[in-house]
């Protein structure tokens, strides 16, 4: 049986980045349509305040990844699509910049059918339906109002050996 985590930006993370400056449309890119119509590459901006800590993965305002994590998810999606978002600190005495990925991962609609919901319509926690799983080792979660990455077994162990800063692995239930 395929163990599956959950892929997210740590809850430890006291000071992540703060990005500003990031159109509205990559904000939403979770559809295809919208995906396309996106630049290759923009910059943003980020404050600069009180050294901010760098995570391998940023999930608001838009799921983002790092470099390092954009290279290891190439190697098990080779024709991953991924728009790079070069971030600029908008203090005008800095010059820091980093670069991030916003990613596109096709929607797989493989929640289980007796999954728990809040009144709002979202998941309560994620439970996979074992018979809806699609071969890609890294998706993302389709039916949810929420944007949600998950990976195997194998993609976690590899991005564990890379020991990313800022990264949540949590395991998910499949029935």
């Amino acid at each position: 049986m395929q163990s599956y985590f959950r892929l997210s930006a740590s809850s430890r993370l006291r000071r992540p980045l703060s990005i500003f400056g990031l159109p509205e449309q990559y904000q939403k890119a979770a559809e295809k349509d919208v995906f396309d119509h996106l630049d290759q590459a923009i910059v943003a901006y980020f404050r600069a305040e009180a050294h901010e800590e760098l995570p391998a993965v940023l999930s608001d305002p838009s799921f983002l990844i790092s470099d390092e994590l954009k290279k290891l998810f190439t190697l098990y999606i080779p024709d991953l699509q991924a728009k790079m978002i070069q971030l600029f600190a908008g203090e005008l005495d800095s010059r820091e910049s980093y670069r991030y990925w916003l990613p596109y991962f096709p929607p797989a609609f493989c929640l289980h059918e007796n999954v728990e919901r809040y009144p709002d319509g979202s998941v309560k926690q994620i439970v996979l339906n074992r018979m809806c799983l699609p071969p890609e080792p890294i998706f993302r979660i389709g039916g949810m109002h929420e944007y949600r990455v998950v990976v195997e077994l194998s993609v976690a162990e590899s991005i564990l050996r890379r020991s990313p800063y800022g990264v949540d692995l949590t395991p998910v239930e499949v029935r």
